[in-house]
């Protein structure tokens, strides 16, 4: 295709060209991103870092099945990833602040003016720097997810992909706020790539990269728990079918891959509960409590600002949020009143970093529609490895399915896991019509040529 008639190294050079414009690009808006509430909370829980590196006191954020010790910080220390808040108490740290000069946590029942004057809101600059943090992430990520595309189905789809993946408006908003999405889609993509490198060849090390990156993803946000087990299942299935096919010696290799992947499983989790402190004493009696408390923050969260009725809404839902690219700037209906968060969305819309969207019903049917094209060709490409298609097809097809069961409420951010795949799979169609015209003028130019002859 166009691919060879570009010289390797000029193909090294833009390659770089586009990957380090859509980095400029992310981590050009995160200091104009409107400020969400949770930002507070998550900079809140860098108090954690202190604790650690500059009290030594593993106590202070030690599980406490009686509750007594800090019991708020001690939920928002279950029930959120570890990733995010160390990033912040380091970036606050360094800043010369101390524990005591974070910000308080966000309280959803004041309105804005009163957590402003409590003190709930980051100081600037710790901010600034901690949106940065979490746009490099994501920028990183968007990286990756080339390179993961471009391995997996070639380039003309990497540099599609990858560029509805960093200039979309939610991944964008998400990504860049001072949370844990843009930890979040770091880790999932690490897993996706890790996972993909290990598919090219058993090497040990990659067991291990696979292993880490799984104990990474997880403790960046635990629902990438979802994306971790859809990897370690396509890829022992991949190869309990190649041992069930083959005979003799033959079977040694893939064998050998399922006890390699068991010990990546148990990597993980170690990796994992090395991020956790606060298991290190009871890990077991921890991991029920984080799942008792999630379940409770969903449930809260659905009675407070309403939920799914009826599995149809959650399709709708699910479709809205897949395939539309506007962006929620806030789950409360009370922000829209505030002024503050008002000229903040304008002037984030106005400055031309808010990403690329494709508004309108029609432009989410096109979308919708190249991705159901893209999985289409993507399950029947011959020239696409099939370990690759299969890898692919499990995390694309499973996290949908799993997303659009679990989440109760129509919130933008719970559907970004999503957004990948669908990415992934528009990108296919895009580049199969990119190809079939090339192709079409190759051959068009060939007779034409033949014809002057």
């Amino acid at each position: 295709m166009i691919d060879r008639h570009v010289p390797a190294k000029l193909q090294g050079w833009l390659e770089g060209l586009w990957l380090a414009a859509l980095a400029a690009y992310i981590l050009a808006g995160a200091p104009l991103v409107p400020f969400h509430g949770d930002e507070s909370t998550q900079i809140y829980m860098g108090r954690d870092y202190f604790y650690l590196f500059h009290d030594s006191d593993l106590e202070a954020v030690s599980y406490d099945s009686s509750w007594i010790k800090r019991p708020t910080e001690q939920h928002l220390r279950l029930i959120n990833g570890t990733v995010t808040k160390t990033i912040h108490g380091f970036l606050a740290a360094s800043a010369g602040m101390s524990r005591e000069e974070i910000n308080g946590q966000w309280d959803w029942q004041l309105d804005y003016a009163e957590n402003r004057e409590l003190g709930h809101i980051p100081e600037a600059q710790l901010l600034g720097r901690a949106r940065l943090a979490s746009a490099a992430q994501l920028a990183v990520s968007a990286a990756l997810f080339y390179v993961l595309v471009r391995m997996t189905i070639g380039r003309p789809a990497a540099i599609v992909a990858s560029g509805l993946y960093g200039l979309h408006p939610a991944l964008l908003l998400n990504g860049r706020r001072a949370m844990m999405e843009g930890s979040h889609l770091l880790g999932m993509i690490l897993v996706l790539l890790a996972a993909v490198w290990l598919l090219q060849g058993h090497r040990w090390w990659k067991f291990v990269l696979l292993g880490v990156a799984s104990g990474f993803a997880v403790a960046a946000k635990h629902p990438n728990a979802f994306v971790v087990a859809l990897v370690f299942f396509a890829c022992a299935a991949l190869w309990l079918y190649q041992t069930a096919r083959v005979q003799g010696q033959a079977r040694r290799r893939p064998a050998q891959a399922l006890i390699g992947l068991l010990a990546a499983g148990g990597l993980a989790l170690f990796s994992f509960y090395l991020m956790n402190p606060a298991w290190w004493q009871a890990p077991l009696d921890s991991a029920a409590e984080v799942l008792r408390l999630r379940a409770g923050l969903l449930n809260e969260q659905v009675a407070r600002y309403g939920g799914y009725d009826s599995s149809a809404e959650r399709i709708e839902g699910f479709l809205e949020y897949a395939f539309f690219d506007q962006s929620q700037y806030y789950e409360v209906a009370q922000w829209a009143g505030y002024d503050a968060i008002r000229a903040q969305i304008s002037a984030y819309e106005s400055s031309g970093l808010a990403g690329l969207a494709i508004d309108g019903k029609l432009g989410g049917l096109i979308m919708a529609g190249l991705s159901v094209w893209g999985i289409v060709y993507l399950a029947r490409a011959p020239q696409i490895d099939r370990k690759y298609r299969w890898l692919l097809l499990v995390w694309g097809g499973g996290i949908a399915g799993i997303t659009l069961l679990v989440t109760p409420l129509p919130w933008q951010r719970y559907y970004l896991p999503v957004l990948p795949f669908a990415q992934l799979a528009a990108a296919c169609a895009v580049a199969h019509l990119i190809r079939s015209w090339w192709h079409r003028m190759e051959s068009r130019t060939q007779h034409d040529l033949s014809l002057s002859d």
